[in-house]
């Protein structure tokens, strides 16, 4: 099997790609957007942040190379005491959260404006579905649905109203973009997120990052290993 890993950045997924793939050693830092690192078996794309940089630089590189299995891997923020730093979760569905217009002191999204059929392909009642792949590694953890977003959540009022609107487990920045390129190319894939912060007022303090990150890399040692074996 030929799998992609996906990652916003080299931080997320270091362990794993220095590991499996030994190009990895070449790179510092986050990893510039649009790196491909490759070997037998296992290749990895860090995209960079944000759902701009993710949908372009994947959906370049699926439309020349093909995979039986793409893995997006990164962190997350929580809304919920059910996924606490350091859990992991397969991400279930994604919605856009930001994506539309201020109206009268609300908002409207692009379904509710008439610009975009919430059952359009790849869309699902205005949600963005994941394929329930056979995978042993996956069986035993937990879903959870989340919101993409351009901008990191931290006042009372904006994570009020995503979570009355969406109410989400989980929140990214890159998720919903992936979900849409694979969920149109009939690409198997999975989202794994591990939780480094709790959603709230911006306390860099307060993240985990570290112990997220070591999570996550345990979790995808085990899925890879079953599935590029």
């Amino acid at each position: 099997m030929r799998v992609l890993l996906v990652s916003a950045t080299m931080l997320e997924v270091l362990p794993t790609i220095a590991t499996n793939i030994p190009s990895a050693s070449e790179i510092s830092g986050f990893g510039a957007a649009g790196t491909l690192l490759t070997s037998k078996g296992l290749d990895c794309l860090i995209t960079g942040l944000g759902q701009m940089q993710c949908g372009i630089h994947l959906t370049a590189l699926l439309a020349r190379e093909r995979y039986d299995l793409v893995v997006q891997a990164g962190i997350a923020g929580s809304f919920t005491d059910r996924f606490p730093k350091r859990s992991i979760a397969v991400v279930s569905q994604e919605s856009l959260a930001d994506l539309g217009a201020e109206d009268n002191g609300g908002f409207l999204d692009l379904m509710e404006m008439g610009l975009l059929d919430p059952n359009q392909v790849p869309f699902s009642q205005g949600r963005l579905i994941a394929p329930e792949l056979m995978i042993k590694a996956l069986s035993a953890l937990p879903r959870a649905s989340s919101v993409t977003v351009n901008r990191v959540l931290s006042s009372e009022s904006s994570i009020a109203w995503v979570r009355e609107r969406y109410v989400p487990e989980l929140v990214n920045m890159e998720g919903a973009a992936l979900f849409y390129v694979c969920l149109l190319k009939n690409v198997p894939f999975v989202s794994l997120r591990s939780v480094s912060d709790m959603v709230g007022a911006r306390d860099k303090g307060s993240w985990d990052i570290p112990g997220a990150v070591a999570v996550l890399n345990a979790t995808l040692g085990v899925l890879l290993e079953e599935s590029i074996s």
